[in-house]
């Protein structure tokens, strides 16, 4: 499986900008891409599928050596609203929370793919799904008292909702939080599959370069009109969790 710079980049909060830990987090991602091209399990799953799953577990690892918010929000509301701190797993013994643990990299895998491959679900218990979950933690948990802190990943706790003066950051925060960041971008695919005919008919009608402004339009709607997550909701309600740690019902 190839993992270009630009598949990369696609999922970092802060591009186009390069950070200095870019050059890190790139490496391990081509480390989990090389591990499980040599080792013997879901090689079912089409490279596109694969590639999107290492890239989501990069991005859960740069936000939990961050502490950048989403994670920890996420983890919290799914234990108080459960009992675990993530789905189909229950709570481990030695499970550190909002550190890294094999059973949050199982789950964001499970997470990634079942958002890939829409009815057709994998097994969260299924036992490959298990064996190269704690083979990518092994490789994770090496690297994670010396990973480089990726501050691109710390907007959140940089900026006021309140303020106008953070609009812009604020907006750019949940764009990439809502179409770009592991957690979100699963579910908000499958939002913009469903619009897919009204994209297909802006362009017909505007042609595809006068297309352009309506389809960030469109965008736009669907970000601040449809749920997305796997505890679903809107992105408003996602920015007050991360930012203010409040659940704007």
């Amino acid at each position: 499986m190839e993992i270009r710079v630009k598949d990369y980049m696609e999922r970092q909060p802060g591009a186009p900008q390069v950070a200095e830990t870019d050059q890190f987090y790139l490496w391990i991602a081509l480390r989990l891409a090389k591990l499980w091209d040599e080792a013997p399990w879901l090689h079912g799953l089409d490279d596109d599928v694969r590639r999107d799953v290492v890239l989501a577990v990069t991005g859960y690892y740069q936000d939990v050596v961050a502490d950048g918010g989403l994670w920890r929000s996420f983890s919290r509301m799914h234990m108080e609203r459960h009992g675990s701190p993530v789905p189909h797993y229950g709570r481990r013994e030695d499970y550190v929370d909002y550190e890294l643990n094999q059973d949050d990299v199982r789950y964001v895998m499970w997470w990634t793919i079942a958002g890939e491959r829409g009815g057709d679900v994998l097994d969260p218990h299924d036992a490959e799904l298990n064996a190269l979950s704690l083979a990518f933690y092994k490789l994770l948990d090496e690297e994670y008292e010396q990973a480089p802190v990726p501050r691109q990943f710390c907007i959140a706790s940089e900026v006021d909702l309140d303020n106008p003066e953070d609009a812009q950051r604020i907006y750019d925060y949940a764009y990439w939080l809502y179409w770009r960041s592991f957690l979100l971008r699963p579910s908000s695919q499958a939002v913009m599959e469903r619009a897919m005919p009204e994209a297909h008919a802006i362009i017909e009608r505007a042609g595809e370069s006068d297309a352009r402004p309506l389809l960030q339009e469109l965008n736009e709607r669907l970000m601040y009109s449809e749920p997305a997550g796997p505890i679903p909701m809107r992105i408003a309600q996602w920015l007050r969790l991360i930012v203010d740690d409040e659940l704007d019902d």
